[in-house]
C-alpha cells in the first residue's frame, strides 16, 4: 500500500478550489483498488495533514488499515472542508469521506459503513469566562452566549434542539475560524466532538482556551455515530470496506491505535 498526499488549500471563501482531478468512476473496482482517493479534514485527533508527506490521525490510520488489508494499490488523501466532503463524494471527486456523524439527511445521499466511533460534544470557552457552559441547554438559558459551530456539522442541530435560538449560533467554514472567533470575542464557545476539541487545544497550545464537556449528552436519544461514506452507487467498495471493518474493529490492535488518540474502548464500539 501506497499513501501519498494530494492537498491543495482553499482559499476563504472558495473551497471548490480543493477539489482534485477526478478519480475516476468510485463504482468501478477496477479504478479504487488501483488507486483510491479519500476526502479528510483537519480535525484532530481524527485526521490532520503533515507538511510534505501523508497525513495522520486515527481515522487516516484506520482507513490505511482496511485499504492495505483489501489489497489497494495506492491512496490518495484529500485535505476539503466539512462542507465538501458529501458534494465531493456524490460528484465523484474522491471515493471515500473520512468519518462523519450518521443522520438520515446525509443518508439520502451517501452511502454510510458500519459505525467505526461513538463521541459526545464541548465547548472550547475562554477559561476565565465564567458563565456556565456545561451544556447545551445552558447555553441556551443564557442569552448572552454566542455559540460558534462548524456549517453543516450535526452540533448545529443539537443546539437548535436544545433551545439555543438560530440568531445566537454563529457559523464558520472550519474549526480554526471558529476556535478564533472565541479568541477574539466574537463568539463565547466553539462547539465540536469532545475528543476533537481536547486534542485541538493541545495541538494549539493557548492556555486562554478549555474545552468544557456537554454533561447532558447521555440524557438525549442516541449516542451520535460517525463512519465512512461513500456515493450510493458504490456498493462494492463499500461493501468491501464494511466488510474489511468488522475483522478491524474491536480488535486488540485497533483498541491500542485509538486509545492513542483519546478514545476509550466504550466509544469504539458503538
Amino acid at each position: 500500500l501506497q499513501t501519498g498526499e494530494n492537498v491543495r488549500q482553499p482559499p476563504p471563501g472558495d473551497a471548490d478550489q480543493v477539489v482534485t482531478d477526478c478519480p475516476g468512476d468510485p463504482t468501478d473496482p477496477a479504478t479504487w483498488r488501483q488507486r483510491c482517493t479519500v476526502a479528510y479534514l483537519d480535525e484532530p485527533p481524527y485526521s490532520m495533514p503533515l507538511a510534505g508527506a501523508a497525513p495522520t490521525g486515527c481515522d487516516i490510520e484506520l482507513t490505511g488499515m482496511v485499504l492495505g488489508a483489501l489489497g489497494v494499490r495506492r491512496v490518495d488523501f484529500v485535505l476539503t472542508t466539512f462542507g465538501e466532503l458529501i458534494d465531493g463524494v456524490t460528484a465523484r471527486r474522491w471515493h471515500i469521506n473520512a468519518p462523519m456523524f450518521i443522520t438520515a439527511e446525509r443518508s439520502r445521499r451517501v452511502r454510510f459503513s458500519v459505525p467505526v466511533w461513538a463521541a459526545t460534544d464541548s465547548f472550547i470557552v475562554r477559561v476565565n469566562d465564567v458563565r456556565d457552559f456545561t451544556s447545551y441547554e445552558a447555553i441556551a438559558d443564557d442569552d448572552s452566549i454566542r455559540l460558534a459551530a462548524v456549517t453543516g456539522q450535526i452540533q448545529v442541530e443539537t443546539a437548535l434542539r436544545a433551545g439555543v435560538p438560530n440568531d445566537r449560533i454563529v457559523e464558520f467554514a472550519d474549526q480554526d475560524a471558529a476556535a478564533a472567533a472565541v479568541l477574539a470575542g466574537d463568539a463565547d464557545a466553539s462547539v465540536s466532538t469532545a475528543p476533537g476539541n481536547v486534542a485541538y487545544i493541545a495541538r494549539l497550545g493557548d492556555p486562554r482556551l478549555v474545552s468544557v464537556a456537554d454533561s447532558r449528552a447521555g440524557e438525549r436519544s442516541g449516542l451520535p455515530l460517525g463512519a465512512f461514506s461513500f456515493h450510493r452507487r458504490s456498493r462494492e467498495l463499500a461493501r468491501a470496506f464494511d466488510g474489511q471493518l468488522r475483522r478491524i474493529l474491536g480488535t486488540a490492535g485497533h483498541l491500542k491505535m485509538m486509545a492513542r488518540y483519546g478514545f476509550d474502548e466504550a466509544a469504539l464500539r458503538p
